[in-house]
């Protein structure tokens, strides 16, 4: 009870509205006021008439959202706002799906028209920086952010993170890309130092913030608050400094997150330039101290500045009013588009028959379960959006779809149906079971747990045994254990956070009117211990407590680092499952349809290639079902000798195939170069990608665990 209370007044503080942002011009009349003029000349001429003060302003937040502004110069205030799914931070929005369901859509496209309405929200409220998105791998699945993030692969990841901001950055707002790199649990996520080998940083870790930066234009990043093999991930060297700024060559701003500095000297060394939310270690008399002993110099500081104003200038931030009067903030438009993209990342995990739903009149459908009303939209913490009213449960919206069945909402009862409830279930066409979590149980701050709730275990069964049409609707922001009840039921789907829209969505697939073409993006495990990344986790990863989750941010005298070893190296998720052989209880890449699709060849060109040579693979997909639907040909490559161990597969490529019935369709995917490398601790210079020559198999597959199509090329 007292943790249920904790945990209700720490949301209660962090989903409190802020208050709304004041409009403010454009410069005008200043020497670096022309946006014709390069943004790096436009920052040089304001850095030459900043005093040392004025510096001092500009690298640390304003105790919240904002950037400080300079009236003398002419600069406005630049503001920022959590988060993925919608500018959460100045007033209700639109509440978009969670990263993890836009992730679940393996659509790149549908990701970007959710981002342009995003962004065209945060411009009519006048905000210029989003913080997300998120993209740490889902390696723990009972991790509270997992449903930030955008699943356990980094190409889908990636990919999909890469659409999301260069939409953004299209409509005039930066994403800073989060959380570099391994944040991969909240329980302690300020001591926990994630001790990963440099191989498996570089190939699960680091390319999904590679993609972004590199493709999707990213031009702010955000360090993650743990350490990082025993440096703190905001001062360390080699992962700011020497990965992302040298060798990517990202020349953007490297933000903190809240809170998440330990020193003065050690973030400026290693390339950040702006402390949020406020000047806690870059203060004027921190930072006087640091130049006067020579730790730092000026023209430290005078880089980080540049890198700052630098990138607010290129992006217009400086050159429009804070607030865009043409956007629109709230819209129809806005609230379709949550729909559209609500329905592209649910995911149908099991239909025994017993879907689409009866509709007719005299049928009867019995809604039930802790989220059949309210239905959840969103995990917790800085990824709740607030919408602008409450939208309809899951059971309401299943009435105004079905309008002439019978539609009966039982309430949830922890000691489970009564007598007369049971009769109620039992003479049903169908029953639909509303389980899974909320942004209380699932938020920032704390990890979740694997397992649902006892009393839900018990309805899903009971419920079950009364009527043999069952089916469950899961949420949750990943993987959660089915293997004790799934037996029971007879439908399964997997709602992950839809955003304010979800019952809409789910009760137009569950009735048929649109067919489910989610895919997992992430593992659901059979047992706890088939996870390979368990083994170092903490036994009571559950547990919450004030002193864990606040206590010794940003101090590094109150609390010692704590050591996490990331012993499984590469096998995380799928690439642990397939390369072992441990069978899933749904594999990475899994989700059913209404319809039928047939792979029917397979060709690959060229099929001999050079170490720096790329491959277009051609797939021949046809829809032999009655419906039209979508289909996601997913493309992995298996190296079958290799000096160094790699997964026994690994994804290098998807696309998502909308087919009318009876429709066929060539689908071709470019695999890169880099789809053939890996990296090699042992290559000169500290290490290199390689391309090992010799054959490699080329698998379509429908899910990580099932291959359809396979084909050999040869690199020589």
């Amino acid at each position: 009870m007292l943790a249920w209370l904790f945990k209700r007044l720490i949301h209660r503080v962090m989903h409190a509205p802020l208050l709304t942002i004041p409009d403010a011009p454009a410069i005008s009349d200043r020497a670096w006021a022309d946006p014709g003029e390069p943004p790096a000349l436009r920052a040089d001429r304001v850095l030459q008439a900043m005093n040392l003060e004025e510096k001092f302003v500009l690298i640390a937040g304003d105790g919240g959202f904002g950037i400080r502004g300079l009236p003398r110069l002419g600069l406005p205030p630049v503001w920022m706002s959590d988060a993925t799914s919608g500018p959460r931070c100045f007033g209700p929005t639109t509440a978009f799906p969670s990263a993890v369901a836009m992730a679940a859509a393996w659509d790149p496209g549908s990701t970007a028209r959710a981002a342009e309405h995003i962004a065209e929200a945060a411009r009519a409220k006048g905000v210029s920086i989003l913080l997300g998105p998120g993209i740490n791998i889902a390696r723990i699945p009972t991790c509270g952010r997992n449903f930030e993030y955008m699943g356990e692969d980094p190409l889908l990841a990636g990919r999909v993170a890469a659409a999301y901001t260069a939409a953004c950055r299209r409509r005039g707002v930066l994403c800073a890309v989060k959380h570099y790199v391994a944040n991969n649990s909240e329980f302690d996520r300020h001591r926990a130092s994630s001790e990963v080998d440099d191989r498996t940083l570089r190939e699960i870790y680091l390319p999904a913030f590679r993609t972004v930066v590199k493709t999707g234009g990213a031009e702010v990043v955000m360090t993650a608050y743990n350490p990082v093999n025993g440096t703190w991930a905001s001062e360390s060297a080699s992962l700011v400094g020497g990965i992302l700024r040298s060798e990517w060559g990202f020349d953007g701003i490297v933000v903190s997150d809240w809170n998440s500095l330990y020193s003065t000297v050690g973030p400026v060394l290693a390339g950040l330039d702006l402390e949020m939310p406020g000047p806690r270690w870059f203060t004027p008399k921190r930072f006087r101290r640091a130049l006067e002993s020579g730790a730092i110099r000026e023209a430290d500081l005078d880089r980080m500045v540049h890198r700052i104003l630098s990138v607010l200038f290129a992006a217009g931030v400086y050159d429009r009013p804070t607030k865009d009067s043409e956007a629109r903030e709230l819209h129809a438009d806005h609230e379709q588009a949550a729909l559209d993209a609500a329905l592209s990342g649910i995911v149908l995990l099991e239909n025994d028959g017993v879907l689409p739903l009866p509709d007719g009149k005299g049928r009867t459908v019995v809604v039930c379960g802790p989220r059949a009303d309210p239905t959840p939209v969103l995990g917790g913490g800085s990824g709740y959006v607030a919408r602008r009213s409450s939208e309809s449960s899951l059971a309401e919206a299943m009435r105004r779809t079905a309008p002439a069945a019978t539609i009966v909402h039982l309430p949830f009862r922890r000691w489970g149906p009564t007598r007369r409830e049971c009769r109620i279930l039992a003479g049903a066409d169908a029953v639909v079971t509303a389980c899974g979590f909320d942004h209380r149980i699932e938020s920032e701050l704390y990890d979740r747990p694997w397992r649902l709730p006892a009393a839900q275990r018990r309805l899903i069964r009971r419920v079950g045994g009364l009527n043999p049409r069952s089916i469950v609707v899961l949420f949750a922001g990943g993987d959660v254990e089915t293997e004790s009840w799934r037996t029971s039921v007879r439908g399964l789907v997997h709602a992950l956070y839809p955003g304010q829209a979800g019952g809409q969505a789910l009760a137009e697939l569950l009735f048929g009117r649109e067919n489910p073409s989610g895919r997992l993006p992430f593992t659901m495990a059979r047992r706890w211990n088939d996870i390979a990344a368990v083994r170092d986790y903490p036994r009571r990863y559950r547990s919450t407590s004030a002193a864990r989750m606040f206590i010794g941010q940003g101090n590094p005298r109150l609390r010692r680092i704590r050591r996490w070893r990331y012993t499984e190296g590469l096998m995380v998720g799928y690439r642990h499952f397939v390369t072992a052989g441990v069978s899933p209880a749904y594999p990475f890449g899994f989700g059913r349809s209404y319809t039928r699709f047939r792979y029917e060849a397979i060709s690959a060109a060229p099929n001999s290639i050079g170490p720096n040579d790329g491959v277009d693979v051609r797939v021949r997909l046809r829809n032999i079902g009655e419906r039209p639907g979508s289909e996601v040909v997913q493309i992995y490559v298996s190296d079958p000798v290799s000096r160094l161990d790699r997964p026994l597969r690994e994804l290098r490529g998807f696309r998502k195939i909308p087919l009318e019935a009876g429709e066929a369709a060539d689908v071709v995917i470019r695999l890169d170069p880099e789809a053939f490398r890996y990296w090699d601790p042992d290559a000169p210079d500290g290490g290199g990608w390689v391309a090992e020559p010799g054959e490699f198999r080329i698998q379509v597959c429908r899910d990580s665990s099932t291959v359809v199509l396979e084909t050999t090329i040869c690199l020589v």
